[in-house]
């Protein structure tokens, strides 16, 4: 675009000279004597940038950092460890009480793939399960330590043995054995590995048999 004004060039400046014809500028004052063209180029729209598109947030990866990981296991776990006593008080087998450990660590994969709408590998469903197992396993250690500070704990344990046909003899050995530190420890080990290994195959089952297409 182009814009300009148009003006009579006076014969004398504002300062009292006399100017020179066609002169751009007084000689004395060098004030300019007339307007000049003034070009003006139109400056194209800045560029509309559009934002980023959002990147998608990954869930941290499954562990006992991951604290969606560990509310849900921890309510899987505790759904499934009721469930447990219930049916343990209703009689059944405590082979089939196994079956609830499997599904803490079933369930708590099923939740977690809902709650973030992400495929899991069989790995990553194992830790899941792992750590609902953890929870499962300080459940029980609770309760069996509140069970054995109890005054008939031991005597109890001992009708438990006789019920199964054992002999005194057996009855005194297992008795010994779990009273003292060795056999508490080796216990503890055992119950660690069977209550956190079942949670944990549940949760590779899960992962493996149905995943999720987001």
């Amino acid at each position: 675009m182009i814009a300009w004004e148009t003006e009579i060039v006076p014969q004398f400046c504002t300062c009292g000279a006399q100017l020179v014809e066609d002169a751009r500028f007084c000689h004395k004052c060098a004030k300019p004597t007339r307007d000049e063209f003034v070009f003006v180029e139109d400056q194209p729209p800045a560029p509309v940038i559009a934002p980023p598109p959002p990147v998608p947030v990954e869930p941290p990866p499954i562990g006992l950092k991951n604290g969606l990981a560990i509310r849900i296991a921890l309510s899987s776990c505790a759904l499934c460890f009721l469930l447990a006593m219930v049916s343990g008080q209703l009689g059944m087998p405590p082979v089939l009480l196994m079956m609830w450990f499997v599904a803490a660590g079933f369930f708590a994969v099923f939740l977690y793939r809902m709650r973030t709408r992400r495929n899991m590998s069989a790995m990553s469903g194992a830790a899941l399960g792992w750590i609902a197992g953890l929870f499962l396993f300080v459940f029980m250690l609770a309760i069996f330590a509140a069970q054995l500070s109890g005054p008939t704990a031991w005597n109890d344990f001992r009708e438990a043995l006789k019920s199964q046909h054992r002999t005194d003899a057996e009855i005194n050995q297992v008795m010994d054995l779990m009273r003292s530190p060795a056999g508490m420890g080796v216990g503890v080990v055992l119950s660690f590995l069977v209550v956190t290994s079942l949670p944990a195959f549940g949760g590779a089952i899960c992962a493996k048999l149905f995943p999720r297409r987001d």
